[in-house]
């Protein structure tokens, strides 16, 4: 499978890269300033987060892991946002207002006690067989 790189640009074909530890030295981080080539830097953190994109797989790894999209995420020619977006809907999952629920913690009780009797109620529905 070939590795597409897409910049501004230029597009590079069969890529694979990393940009922490690609030197064999762990700890270390790959910086650019863009204009004069790059180099590497050791990482004053033991849990420094890596970006590996090697056989058309990206792995994130850290301690704890994160990655923060900005932009669209698309799987397979599908908006995985518009997708999540319908499935809540379909299954009529209740918008969460985290903001709210921590100025009213009433608001999160009450949210977990209609899961919990909508649970049990399906569950006596699956027992009668009358729910899918």
């Amino acid at each position: 499978m070939a590795n597409t790189w897409n910049t501004a640009n230029q597009t590079y074909n069969n890529v694979s890269y990393s940009l922490n530890g690609a030197t064999g030295s762990t700890g270390q981080i790959l910086t650019t300033s863009g204009a004069n080539g790059t180099s590497w830097v050791t990482s004053a953190s033991s849990n420094t987060p890596s970006l590996t994109v090697a056989d058309g797989v990206m792995k994130v790894t850290g301690n704890p892991a994160s990655l923060d999209v900005k932009g669209k995420v698309v799987i397979n020619g599908l908006d995985l946002e518009e997708r999540l977006k319908t499935i809540e809907r379909v299954l009529a999952i209740p918008e969460r207002d985290a903001t709210m629920e921590a100025k009213y913690p009433s608001l999160k009780k009450k949210f977990d006690e209609y899961i919990n009797a909508l649970e049990k109620y399906k569950t006596f529905e699956r027992i009668k067989g009358d729910y899918e």
